[in-house]
């Protein structure tokens, strides 16, 4: 809890404008290295922190600390619901973490449990467009015929609109040619 108190604590000063920006960052770099932002990470499932969690994940962000240690942990957090980082957290899926079909049930299940504050119509749409990029950039075959099964089994035609888009543009360009392309 100490790191996360540390980043914490960066950030309450940033945001009461006592620090600078670039203050900000400069305290983060002296301040909280590798070993200490992948403690910080492992322990925001139990703090159950919205604040914690959105200081440490744009901690993670500004000081470019995310790394294999964190994806477990960040699998775990992406279905819970007490914070609002689930976008920067399916980005790093579909970004950083994109090489583990551990990845594609959790990124599915995300669809499934939309959290309550991306439930609107607006936020909602763009959250699982996000979600269905990150399966898609899973490895193949496996993200192919879980896009397959969205696209297949659910209800609502937006969602299977764009299943069926990223499904083609996978299979039409390949995986590593679409990242290229894009």
């Amino acid at each position: 809890m100490r790191n996360i108190n540390k980043i914490t604590n960066i950030f309450n000063l940033y945001y009461s404008k006592k620090i600078t920006r670039e203050e900000r960052l400069t305290m983060l770099k002296n301040s909280i290295s590798i070993e200490d932002f992948n403690e910080a990470i492992l322990l925001l499932e139990d703090g159950k922190s919205l604040e914690d969690v959105r200081n440490v994940i744009l901690t993670g962000w500004l000081l470019n600390c995310f790394n294999p240690s964190n994806e477990e942990p960040l699998r775990r957090l992406l279905l819970l619901n007490f914070h609002n980082s689930h976008e920067d957290i399916v980005d790093l899926f579909q970004t950083m973490w994109n090489n583990s079909t551990k990845n594609i049930p959790i990124l599915s299940k995300a669809i499934d449990s939309i959290p309550e504050y991306l439930e609107p119509e607006d936020f909602k749409y763009p959250y699982i467009r996000k979600i269905i990029y990150a399966i898609g950039a899973q490895p193949q075959p496996e993200s192919l015929l879980a896009l397959e099964k969205l696209a297949s089994e659910t209800n609502d035609i937006k969602i299977k609109k764009l299943a069926l888009h990223q499904l083609e543009k996978r299979k039409e360009l390949g995986r590593w040619e679409y990242e290229k392309n894009r």
